[in-house]
């Protein structure tokens, strides 16, 4: 699936399986010309340890309001709504992921990452419990 933003900001994209559960999140962020349009591609299925899951993209949050965002080239409630449908999501649950409405994933406390990767190393090492 392929989501095309006009416009600087910032969005928040959770991905959730057929049951409402948040398996990912993506924050994407924009900046440039007000004209730009930038596009991501996005996954319909993510791997899991039992396998690959089949997921909905849902906007939770969208920096500035003026900025477009479509989900393959439908506006994005349209289109969580019908992907919702084909993964067999319960109506209320479609009904909440069309609204923007998905619960924050799970916390591990190993989604830490840095920009530089020697802090990687280091943060892995302390999730661990050893130095390095």
């Amino acid at each position: 699936m392929e989501i095309a933003i006009l416009g600087e900001g910032e969005l928040v994209i959770r991905y959730i399986d057929k049951d409402g559960q948040t398996l990912m999140q993506e924050r994407l962020t924009i900046s440039g010309l007000p004209t730009m349009e930038a596009r991501h591609l996005a996954p319909l299925a993510l791997r899991t340890v039992q396998g690959a899951t089949d997921v909905a993209p849902v906007l939770v949050r969208r920096s500035n309001p003026r900025q477009r965002v479509t989900f393959d080239r439908a506006a994005p409630a349209a289109f969580t709504r019908k992907r919702c449908r084909e993964i067999g999501c319960a109506p209320r649950i479609a009904a909440a992921a069309a609204r923007g409405e998905a619960p924050p994933p799970a916390v591990t406390g190993l989604a830490l990452a840095a920009d530089d990767p020697g802090l990687d190393r280091l943060i892995a090492a302390a999730a661990r419990g050893r130095r390095r």
